[in-house]
């Protein structure tokens, strides 16, 4: 099941949420992401594929992504697990428009490395979750409860490799040094706060 802790929480592989006025100011760090997917028999490559849909009543529209978890090796898996993943996500806390926009949709995929999709047969999202976080509420974390059949714990390296050298591509090898920093810290306490559960 997904985290209490997630604020907007949906069953199947979409949630869509409403976004308040000014949203993406100064003190967002980014959205935290949850997956509860579940394997039957997989034995394959896997990458979780995260695309934000925000729009707004006027019909403006903003589409991007992110990559919340994954592994390039094979993995004999039978079971439900819990992804969790932090994306700081830079577009929205480096251009207004994004206050322009009042929803999103968070929808998750699930791919192999090479970004083909992969066969509902094998896996698939049965919820997910999203929280919108900012720095006078992160601490807010350790109300997270178990009560999951299984948790796949975070690769902070792999997850964190990925996501800069995605976001790099996407904007054209600019490094952000400052957010590269926050990320592994970030990273760093969603661990300790899964350990202790």
């Amino acid at each position: 099941m997904t985290p209490k802790w997630f604020s907007h929480q949906s069953w199947g592989s979409t949630v869509t949420f409403q976004l308040s006025s000014y949203w993406a100011n100064s003190k967002f760090l980014g959205f935290s992401l949850c997956a509860v997917i579940a394997f039957d028999s997989f034995n394959h490559s896997l990458q979780v594929k995260c695309t934000y849909h925000f729009h707004n009543e006027h019909g403006d529209s903003h589409d991007f992504y992110c990559y919340l978890h994954g592994w390039y090796d094979e993995k004999l898996i039978s079971s439900d697990h819990i992804f969790v993943g932090f994306d700081p996500c830079l577009d929205a806390k480096k251009k207004d428009m994004f206050n322009e926009y009042n929803e999103v949709s968070v929808k998750f995929q699930l791919e192999d490395m090479n970004g083909n999709f992969l066969p509902l047969d094998l896996c698939q999202v049965l919820e997910c979750g999203v929280r919108l976080l900012y720095e006078d509420g992160i601490h807010q974390f350790d109300l997270i409860m178990p009560g999951f059949s299984r948790f796949h714990p975070l690769d902070r390296d792999g997850l964190e490799a990925r996501f800069q050298a995605k976001r790099a591509r996407s904007q054209g090898m600019r490094r952000d040094y400052s957010v590269m920093h926050r990320t592994s810290e970030f990273l760093a306490y969603l661990q300790v706060c899964f350990s202790n559960l």
